[in-house]
């Protein structure tokens, strides 16, 4: 481990020590402090993030000699889920999903695992993350994590970034089919954008699990010494569960067509309403604009002209045709 010169005291990392029988837990503010509590007979947990310090993925990199080319994954927060198998580390990239208030406000973070036999080190954006349930496992003495390697611990927050993706996945699902009820039940007005607004949803969890799987492939296939053979079982476990994501994300995308094949066909519905009404009272009038028409015109010799009650009667027949024109257009059901 290298020694590093700490001129900051406002940093915020979050140590776990433990072992079988072994727990420690510290808030450090500074590198100089890792020395202190990190003991090489047990395994570690660092967790650090970016929000106040933004060198501080730099300088841990250095303090514990990860690659270059690591850090350049690490600090890239656009990198693409990813294993990558170094000689004194195992780096994965990998995304975290979720919500802080509803589904229409998905937050995206990028995390990063360094782990050997000794210590995982975790790299987050921001302070919020979705690893209580881990926190709360650790305190508990007769746990895997605190048995297992430290693979085992990596695979644990690995298994919590994408359990996630099962209970966003949920709250699509739910939207859609309140979508689905509110567009055939007519009960609430629903614009096309609220249905986009899930298929963008659905679109954000494709690209990040779709790689996720590439990257639990290459996990199964390393023959890298911090992977161990206790941990295979887990890892196949997660593969499946992405492969089981990404079939329901077909299925979501699948109500998300049929959704708007659904809303298109409401609207043409709507709309041949309206040109049936509009052509039932286009109709009616035909006849009377015809009969307007013919005593509109100026002959001097017209018969009905003269007659004391052609007006009065030539109301009476205006009348008389559309109630008959009505009449006709029920019994058709035309409306």
């Amino acid at each position: 481990m290298n020694s590093s010169l700490d001129n900051e005291e406002n940093r915020s990392m979050e140590l776990y020590v433990f072992g079988e029988n072994h727990f420690e837990k510290h808030h450090l503010t500074s590198l100089s402090q890792l020395d202190q509590k990190i003991q090489t007979d047990k395994k570690c947990w660092l967790n650090v993030h970016k929000s106040h310090d933004k060198t501080i993925f730099e300088d841990i990199c250095q303090h514990f000699d990860i690659h270059p080319v690591a850090f350049d994954d690490i600090d890239n927060l656009d990198q693409r889920p990813k294993l990558e198998d170094f000689d004194n580390f195992i780096l994965i990239v990998s995304k975290m999903l979720y919500t802080k208030s509803d589904i229409h406000h998905l937050e995206k973070e990028q995390v990063s695992i360094a782990f050997n036999k000794h210590i995982v080190i975790t790299f987050q954006e921001n302070e919020y993350d979705i690893f209580d349930p881990i926190r709360i496992r650790l305190e508990n003495p007769n746990g895997k994590m605190r048995k297992l390697a430290t693979d085992y611990f990596a695979y644990t927050l690995l298994d919590t970034i994408i359990d996630q993706y099962y209970s966003i996945l949920e709250m699509v699902s739910n939207q859609i089919e309140i979508l689905e009820d509110d567009i055939v039940s007519q009960n609430k007005k629903i614009e096309l954008a609220d249905i986009y607004k899930q298929r963008k949803t659905l679109q954000e969890i494709k690209r990040s699990i779709w790689p996720t799987r590439e990257l639990i492939s290459s996990w199964k296939k390393s023959d890298s010494p911090f992977i161990t053979k206790k941990t295979t079982p887990f890892v196949n476990d997660i593969y499946e569960n992405t492969v089981e994501i990404i079939e329901n994300l077909e299925m979501q995308r699948e109500s998300i067509t049929t959704l708007v094949e659904i809303f298109m066909t409401n609207i043409s519905v709507k709309q041949n309403e309206v040109m049936k009404t509009l052509t039932i009272i286009a109709t009616i009038f035909i006849p009377l604009t015809f009969i307007a028409g013919v005593y509109g015109m100026n002959f001097e010799y017209m018969p009905e002209l003269g007659w004391k009650y052609g007006y009065i009667s030539s109301w009476g027949f205006f009348i008389t045709v559309s109630i008959l024109m009505v009449i006709y257009f029920k019994r058709k059901n035309w409306f």
